[in-house]
């Protein structure tokens, strides 16, 4: 590792998260550049520090927050805190440049969503405090020399930092939306968001501007790559696959970020649920890009819908353990359980007990137990699901519940949920 700092900065690099830190939400390149410069411990806690301003801004100025637009512009203020803690540590020229590229990209979205101005700025200004409080906060650990000689230069610094990134966002958001503006793809963006906030767009106004008929039954899916340089080619491509894999009549597709296209198919009878279903098996996998898949709806209303069933499917896959196609109608049920990851880990290890330990052996044996409950104490129909033998389910089945310590029916509603929860989001520590 190659740690930049200098002497009279070294302080930077002893900083470490409070607990442990969050997924970082930047691509693994801007974060392998950081730990190279700042090592794991200041990058644990500038992860940390992101989580805790992108939502604090959010609550401020919550266009930032809409549906499908937070996790880009929390990867745009995670890149920017471990930049700016970078420059703190080995005060480079204060030019544009030093702007992250994952700030730029966001801002352009936010251009695109024709959020104004202001808004954008007052979440600059809003960032710039937050990490000049919580830099006071650690420095305050220090000895007086140290905090002495620091307190004014990290805040000269900060905000030169600020007011270099606030000037070139406004100029980048400027020319990003004139180009927007002038494109038709900006009229069909603006269709959908109406149509999102369930505001009446007017069927006949809404099908000649998307090209798409709402009077139909809709399936809403939401296409993500793990790379900031996938084409956006690709992710139409892939919604393409999947709209002729479901035998749909039509696909609407808008772009919805640098690494994120929203799509739309529609029949004019519903769909069979089968159908969908054999969605994975039809498509291959294309990594690094993931698919979410709606429910059923029909209408405008049901395009709405769908579309809020595909971002909770997307992130319940952001979370935990779920195959390149995660379909709502697959994690329904673990949807709600897990709108608080925290909580639902918690729940899990005060139902699971020994039975949530983070072993191969006990993992089987709870998977084990989860398909055995689901298809209705079966010994048959889980070996069938499993593909083992029925002596070795009632086996498993045995020893998860010695470890659980407790008959099934005291409990069994709890228990499945419990069995979701880990099956998604690995075992957790009870509160």
């Amino acid at each position: 590792m190659s740690v930049t700092a200098g002497s009279g900065s070294s302080w930077l690099l002893r900083l470490a998260p409070s607990a442990v830190p969050p997924e970082p939400v930047c691509p693994p390149e801007t974060l392998a550049v950081a730990v190279q410069h700042l090592g794991p411990g200041p990058v644990g806690w500038a992860v940390e520090a992101a989580r805790d301003m992108a939502a604090h801004i959010v609550r401020q100025v919550p266009e930032h927050g809409t549906p499908g637009a937070y996790p880009p512009f929390r990867r745009a203020v995670e890149a920017t805190v471990l930049t700016a803690l970078r420059g703190l540590a080995t005060e480079p020229e204060p030019t544009e440049a030093l702007v992250a590229p994952e700030a730029v990209a966001g801002n352009a979205e936010l251009a695109r969503r024709n959020i104004p101005l202001d808004r954008v700025l007052r979440g600059v200004r809003l960032g710039h405090a937050a990490l000049h409080a919580r830099l006071m906060e650690a420095l305050d650990k220090e000895p007086e020399e140290i905090r002495a000689r620091e307190t004014h230069r990290i805040s000269k610094l900060l905000f030169v930092y600020a007011d270099v990134q606030a000037s070139r966002l406004a100029g980048e958001y400027v020319a990003e939306r004139d180009r927007w503006r002038r494109s038709t793809e900006a009229a069909r963006r603006r269709t959908v968001d109406e149509l999102l906030a369930g505001r009446p767009a007017g069927g006949a106004v809404a099908a000649r501007t998307l090209g798409y008929e709402l009077a139909r039954h809709h399936v809403a899916f939401i296409l993500t790559s793990g790379s900031q340089d996938t084409p956006d080619g690709e992710l139409r491509q892939l919604a393409a696959e999947l709209c002729r894999a479901a035998g749909a009549e039509s696909l609407l597709a808008v772009t919805a970020g640098a690494t994120e296209l929203w799509a739309w198919a529609c029949w004019p009878a519903e769909p069979a649920r089968e159908a969908l279903a054999r969605l994975p098996a039809l498509v291959p996998e294309r990594r690094p890009l993931r698919a979410a898949l709606g429910p059923v709806g029909y209408g405008a209303e049901g395009f709405r819908r769908s579309h809020r069933g595909a971002l909770e499917a997307a992130r319940v896959a952001r979370l935990g353990r779920t195959g390149w196609l995660c379909d709502y109608a697959d994690i329904s049920t673990a949807a709600l359980l897990t709108a608080d990851a925290e909580h639902a880990r918690w729940f899990a290890a005060r139902v699971l007990g020994a039975l949530g330990a983070d072993d191969p052996r006990v993992r089987e044996l709870r998977e084990t137990l989860r398909v055995y409950l689901a298809e209705g104490r079966s010994p048959q129909g889980a070996a069938e699901r499993l593909f083992v033998a029925r002596n070795t389910v009632t086996y498993r089945v045995r020893r998860a519940m010695e470890l659980l310590g407790r008959p099934l029916e005291q409990d069994a509603l709890e228990l499945r949920m419990a069995l979701e929860v880990a099956r998604l989001l690995g075992p957790g520590q009870g509160p």
